[in-house]
């Protein structure tokens, strides 16, 4: 075997383990190729050997190391040499590793620059989700890395590879997460399930960035489920940014199940993992975290000190975005304390959300941040009223997160995908107030309607001042911590009337429920329809009509699908769903007739004529009839035919 191809398949194998996760095996077979290609004197083949050796000590965390092979290589290709761009790509490895940002932007840009030129299409790949992920993403630069990594999918796509799709796709999905852009986010996350592996590292980012929706949807056990996954896998695989990113999913975690100790001790055990690997941009995300926890256990002190760590080891790399975060956390402790530096404080962190465009993240805060817009909005200093304001405006224009309002069996209603607590409802008659508004025409009110509704024998003004409070409960109910004069983005007072506004993506169950009934999707509409509409307002005058309305609508569709059913051959069940008309009304000689040929199907003529003999009795005691024709006479051949088997056997 010729040198030339030794060292080629020394190379192969090398890259071949190191996917395996085999890196002592990986580094032997690359370090014996590079002394093969030094001995032969082959430049072409130690620069590539050199660039294998290299990414192998930048793989196991030997930074120095790993930059030293890359200048080599660096100095010996030639300047058109795709080698030339893999070894840019590993210089701009080591440089972000260690956090300098600025010189791992200016090597992968011209790995890019030179991999464009050469056509080198994997190293340009390469190129772009790194520049994506190692640096416009730490800096919060979120849309030039959507844009850089929307590239790679497409160069996967050219390249016929989706499994290199996993890492973009991971990174996008997490930029969709971070900015509150949830169905992107989902939708990106099904597309990554689709070409991940199980046990990679891949799949730990998708089990980690999983858990974080599913935690924000209130599935608390589905995330929990995920994180140990992550965390088996970044056990297994060793790749640390999975075990940091688990250990701070599973801090939030255990902050949303009100364990806030638990909760320090997984933000801390992310923190030191991070301080032992000097990932600056972890360790200050994981600070922020246990500040959080500190905070909840009501040691500010704690969370103070975490947080101005954080801030200075986020400062120092140029991470704007989680700087940001780490500003507003501390400009509200320190309003809370009504210290001398919150105003600083508060300019501080609105600068940083303002510049970087980040006032997503005041949306995502509004528990914490509208005491601070609330106070700020006037203030002397004309900067930090100016930036308030902006940022209020701001608030205006956002859309509210979702309702979703389930009304048949149950009052319930989820923001967010998040239940709002029961409790909030019976405040104030909130909970009734939302009710009425959701069965009004455009779902607004004059103040009338709604005092001769809920307060008809009260006296002009005690009615007007119980309707103030319950707008200002519901107000609260859906937005908690809304100052009094803030506008609310689901409720609107104006002109003596009331309106209720639904966000994109809200749902209705008995909207739901009526628009499946007009498309005679019987099956799904059963499947909504739980019980009796409001079941808490069951003597309400305003909701009789409509519940009994929506009553008569069920009853259709039970029809309707018991007749399907007894067409498709599934007669059992046209006949639980004829049972279901007749809990509701003993009396429906259809649901009867349509329940006893279903009898007959199933060969239970007894059952056929009990069905028949039930009705007969209650028509006969209680209305003093009989049933109709049709079924007196079905009844009738029933009897004949038993008549008939008897005399045969």
């Amino acid at each position: 075997m010729s040198t030339n191809r030794a060292i080629d398949d020394l190379l192969e194998e090398s890259a071949r383990l190191e996917a395996a996760g085999q890196f002592a095996e990986a580094m032997e077979q690359a370090t014996e190729a590079l002394a093969l290609a030094r001995a032969a004197d082959d430049m072409r083949n130690v620069v590539a050997a050199l660039n294998r050796v290299g990414l192998l000590h930048f793989r196991i965390g030997q930074y120095a190391q790993a930059q030293a092979l890359a200048e080599e290589a660096l100095a010996h290709a030639g300047e058109n040499a795709q080698a030339r761009a893999d070894a840019l790509l590993l210089m701009g490895l080591c440089a972000t590793e260690t956090d300098d940002l600025d010189a791992g932007e200016d090597y992968y840009r011209r790995a890019i620059d030179l991999s464009r030129r050469l056509g080198y299409k994997r190293a340009l790949f390469r190129g772009l989700h790194n520049l994506a992920a190692g640096v416009y993403m730490p800096r919060g630069q979120f849309d030039l890395a959507v844009a850089a990594d929307s590239e790679v999918l497409r160069l996967a796509e050219e390249l016929n590879a989706p499994d290199l799709a996993c890492f973009p796709l991971i990174m996008l999905a997490w930029i969709y997460w971070l900015t509150g852009q949830r169905p992107l986010a989902e939708e990106t996350l099904a597309q990554l399930q689709a070409v991940v592996s199980p046990g990679t590292p891949a799949e730990g980012y998708y089990c980690c960035l999983s858990g974080f929706m599913a935690e924000e949807r209130g599935d608390l056990d589905r995330a929990g489920s995920l994180y140990a996954r992550a965390h088996s896998i970044g056990e297994k695989t060793g790749e640390l940014s999975v075990s940091i990113l688990v250990r701070l999913g599973m801090s939030r975690l255990k902050r949303a199940c009100g364990n806030a100790s638990a909760a320090h001790q997984w933000a801390n055990d992310a923190a030191t993992l991070a301080a032992r690997a000097e990932y600056l941009h972890f360790e200050g995300m994981a600070l922020i975290e246990r500040g959080r926890a500190s905070w909840e256990m009501g040691d500010a002190l704690a969370a103070e000190t975490d947080w101005r760590a954080a801030i200075q080891v986020l400062e120092a790399i140029g991470a704007a975005f989680d700087l940001a975060r780490a500003r507003l956390f501390l400009a509200v402790l320190l309003h809370q304390q009504q210290r001398a530096e919150c105003t600083a404080a508060w300019r501080e962190a609105v600068r940083s959300i303002v510049l970087g465009n980040y006032l997503f993240l005041i949306d995502q805060e509004r528990a914490l941040t509208y005491s601070l817009i609330a106070a700020y909005l006037r203030h002397p200093d004309a900067e930090v009223a100016a930036l308030t304001s902006e940022i209020l405006e701001h608030l205006g224009r956002t859309p509210a997160p979702p309702l979703h309002i389930f009304t048949l069996g149950r009052f319930e209603v989820l923001r967010d995908n998040r239940p709002v607590p029961a409790h909030l409802w019976r405040q104030r008659r909130a909970g009734e107030l939302l009710r009425l508004l959701l069965l009004a025409h455009r779902r607004t009110l004059t103040r009338d309607q709604i005092v001769e509704a809920l307060w008809p024998n009260k006296p002009p003004d005690s009615a007007q001042a119980l309707l103030h409070q319950a707008t200002s409960a519901l107000r609260r109910a859906l937005e908690p911590g809304l100052p009094d004069k803030f506008p609310s983005r689901y409720l609107h007072l104006e002109e003596g009337q009331v309106s209720l506004e639904l966000p994109p993506g809200s749902e209705v169950d008995f909207e739901t429920f009526e628009a499946l009934l007009r498309a005679g999707d019987w099956e799904a509409a059963l499947s909504i329809y739980k019980g009796d509409l409001f079941p808490d307002d069951l003597y309400a005058d305003w909701a009789v009509l409509p519940r009994e309305r929506l009553k008569r609508l069920y009853m259709q569709a039970l029809y309707g699908a018991a007749r399907a059913r007894m067409q498709a051959g599934r007669a059992r069940e046209a006949l639980d769903a004829c049972l279901r008309i007749l809990e509701v009304d003993a009396w429906q000689e259809e649901a009867v007739l349509l329940g006893m040929e279903a009898s007959v199907a199933l060969g239970d003529r007894a059952g056929a004529l009990r069905l028949y003999r039930s009705l007969e009795q209650s028509l006969r005691e209680e209305l003093n009839t009989v049933p109709q024709e049709p079924l007196r006479r079905f009844c009738e051949s029933l009897l004949r035919n038993r008549q008939s088997d008897s005399a045969a056997s």
